[in-house]
């Protein structure tokens, strides 16, 4: 491609790799960052006898950084944004929710053994109910129905205490 032919391009190039930036999830300044790249990039491959369709080369280089963008970012863990959270918590919210973690865990305890051990399986250990029901000696079915059960137990204990909190 020439540089004449390669001026000419580039806007209508420019506007494809903002607009496969943006449908990749990038944000509208990061967008403007990988639309620039790409354009470099392609200015790189101009006399390059494989760049017949710059238009797609463009989509796809656009797209394909503004996913490595999106890989890049980190990510917050559970325990980082509970942390957050508790932090804009003011001190009778916090003693209020270990409190009410307390007296979760403790329904959890007196849960019947096989119901505790089902929920324990699948909620902590996210096993399957087929692995469960090996592990047990049961029928799926039957994890099923024991895990149903405890939950139900639980949601009924909870909807109670919190009416019994107001």
């Amino acid at each position: 491609m020439t540089i004449d032919a390669f001026n000419q391009q580039a806007p209508q190039l420019r506007q494809l790799a903002l607009k496969a930036a943006a449908t990749a999830g990038a944000d509208s300044d990061t967008a403007e960052d990988i639309a620039q790249e790409t354009m470099i990039r392609l200015w790189q491959m101009r006399d390059d006898p494989r760049l017949y369709n710059p238009g797609g080369y463009a989509s796809t280089i656009a797209r394909h950084l503004a996913l490595d963008q999106c890989r890049r970012k980190p990510t917050i863990s559970l325990n980082e944004h509970q942390a957050a959270t508790l932090s804009s918590l003011s001190p009778l919210d916090l003693i209020e929710q270990r409190e009410d973690e307390r007296w979760l865990q403790e329904r959890i305890r007196n849960l019947p053994s096989t119901q505790h051990a089902v929920l324990h399986m699948r909620q902590v250990e996210h096993r399957s109910y087929d692995e469960i029901a090996g592990l047990l000696g049961m029928q799926p079915t039957s994890v099923r129905t024991l895990l149903a059960r405890a939950r139900r137990q639980l949601l009924e204990e909870i909807r109670q205490h919190k009416n019994d909190k107001r």
